[in-house]
């Protein structure tokens, strides 16, 4: 522990003094401290190994080796996924039972129309090159993101204005009433990026050599290959358990550098595995999902293209399908809801969700049939009028939605149903879905108020209109109470499930393999290693560090 202290104030130091002598470009100064702090990263390494005193303190060698599917650049906003809670702090969070938890905000309130919010943040938290993380931080990143040169997300699009009260208080105001507590992004230091030109935002040298303000801390990296990550000793919480984190980039051969111990952990493996993977005494599997559930899986209908206006034929094709059965095709947990119905999180949590269809094939056969569709000439397709009910569904390609187009083809096929399958890049099905050119789709549904106005509300690029849930879509606008949206998402239900506007198939969720030895991780609000590192610990066979 002498050493360690020893090391991180000489280090210190000499940050200080470089910072000095390069006092007039704040960026270069912050390249400069990094470049020293790798010089000496072997030298760090060796005093951490001296070992911790607190519980779960983790074996002398606690290095997990991370593959991601990504590059060097994986901390910077266009990637947008979990790894960049290893370098910076959302201001809040999930807990493992799925309620929010301050991380950057201690506290926070909101006025009683939810229109704004005033977050009080932490004291303690501080950049990595020393300087304290403000409230003039969190203000520059949200208008940053929402700068026109930039539009990063649209969490915070729709906010009037900011006030900074103080270094530690800051109140947001929105246009329409909502629920400010973002789970999902994350703030950068306004004192290394506001003299950056926002034009070059998305190829700053900064998301290379990131400083942040989170657990971890940037050491080296190899352009392609790797990014080294050490435990931040100054963290707000306490330096993380795990000493030292290396970020592997690939994809491809993902299971043979797991099983030849080349990384420890996966963070996209192809479910076909799973079921090895598990049964094997070196690794456990988790699922992570967001409690809110961001986005559901589903097969997206065009209501202008016969025969999909028709609701009845709609709930058939949902008939037809064993969604449960798809689950355990796909290896996943079958203890995921299936829903006809939107939900808020906390009714998703809680299992306040309305039963779904069931699997029924014969009530679909006779729903078709009251439509007027038989196999008339005995070819095993059915047909009305002399036309065949064969139609094409677009679906991501590489991505596990083909598996599942295939497993519905399949089961549409038993009903006389021929339905295509047409690969395109994502961004293609996006487009074609959202121009209203095509017939199905398979796709990903935004479960949030934007989301459903978008696909759902007036104006619907499906061709969906249905006047009352329009209306109850409107009101989810007006209030960000959970009590009343929770009314209104019952309010929706019976129209929703009556409609069939999609079929959901079930709610998107990604799985890790991780070693044994590594604790402190359980699905499915927790099952995320890169979103809790800064709470695992490494423990080896009977619980000896």
């Amino acid at each position: 522990m002498l050493i360690r202290e020893i090391l991180r104030r000489s280090l210190w130091q000499v940050r200080t003094r470089a910072g000095q002598r390069r006092g007039d470009n704040p960026l270069a100064r912050t390249v400069c401290r990094l470049s020293l702090l790798a010089g000496v990263s072997l030298l760090v390494g060796a005093a951490l190994s001296c070992g911790r005193s607190d519980d779960h303190a983790g074996s002398p060698d606690s290095t997990i080796t991370v593959l991601y599917d990504a590059d060097e650049r994986i901390f910077g906003p266009y990637w947008s996924m979990e790894a960049w809670f290893l370098m910076f702090l959302p201001l809040v969070t999930y807990d493992a039972n799925g309620d929010i938890v301050g991380r950057l905000a201690r506290s926070w309130a909101h006025s009683p129309d939810f229109r704004s919010w005033t977050f009080h943040l932490r004291p303690d938290v501080r950049w990595h090159d020393g300087e304290p993380v403000t409230a003039g931080d969190v203000k520059f990143s949200i208008e940053l993101s929402a700068h026109p040169d930039i539009l990063h997300d649209d969490a915070w699009h729709d906010v009037d204005s900011i006030a900074v009260r103080d270094d530690t208080t800051l109140t947001i105001f929105s246009g329409r009433p909502k629920d400010a507590r973002d789970t999902w992004n994350v703030y950068w230091p306004k004192h290394l990026l506001e003299g950056l030109d926002p034009k070059e935002f998305y190829r700053w040298e900064f998301w290379i050599h990131p400083v942040g303000n989170g657990p971890y801390r940037y050491v080296r990296h190899v352009p392609e290959t790797m990014m080294e990550l050490e435990a931040n000793p100054d963290y707000y919480l306490g330096k993380p358990k795990i000493d030292r984190l290396v970020l592997k980039f690939g994809r491809g051969a993902g299971l043979t550098e797991l099983l030849s111990g080349n990384v420890d952990v996966l963070t996209w493996v192809n479910r076909a595995e799973i079921p090895k993977l598990a049964a094997d005494p070196r690794f456990k599997v988790y699922y992570n999902m967001w409690p809110g559930v961001g986005w559901l899986r589903a097969i997206f209908w065009n209501h202008r293209k016969p025969p999909f206006d028709r609701p009845a034929i709609r709930r058939a094709l949902t008939l037809a399908m064993d969604r449960r059965e798809l689950l355990r095709i796909l290896n996943m947990p079958e203890e995921l809801a299936i829903t006809d119905a939107l939900f808020t999180g906390r009714q998703y949590t809680n299992g306040d969700l309305p039963e779904p269809l069931p699997y029924d094939p014969a009530l679909a056969e006779r729903l078709l049939e009251r439509e007027g569709w038989r196999d008339v000439d005995g070819d095993g397709v059915i047909e009305r009028d002399g036309r065949e009910f064969v139609f094409t569904a677009l679906v991501p390609s590489g991505d596990e939605l083909e598996q599942v187009a295939v497993y519905v083809q399949a089961a549409l096929r038993r009903l006389g149903v021929r339905m295509e399958v047409q690969p395109l890049e994502s961004s293609l099905v996006r487009r074609r879905v959202e121009t209203g050119d095509f017939q199905g789709a398979f796709f990903d549904y935004w479960n949030a108020v934007d989301g459903h106005l978008r696909w759902l509300g007036e104006g619907s690029p499906l061709g969906y209109d249905n006047p009352r849930v329009a209306e109850l879509l409107a009101r989810l606008k007006e209030t960000a109470d959970p009590t009343a949206q929770d009314r209104v998402y019952r309010n929706l239900r019976p129209q929703l499930q009556e409609d069939l506007p999609l079929t959901f198939l079930f709610p998107q969720l990604q799985t890790y393999v991780v070693p044994r030895r590594l604790r402190g991780l359980h699905s499915p609000y927790r099952g995320d290693p890169m979103q809790f590192m800064e709470e695992l610990w490494v423990e080896e066979e009977g619980g000896q560090p």
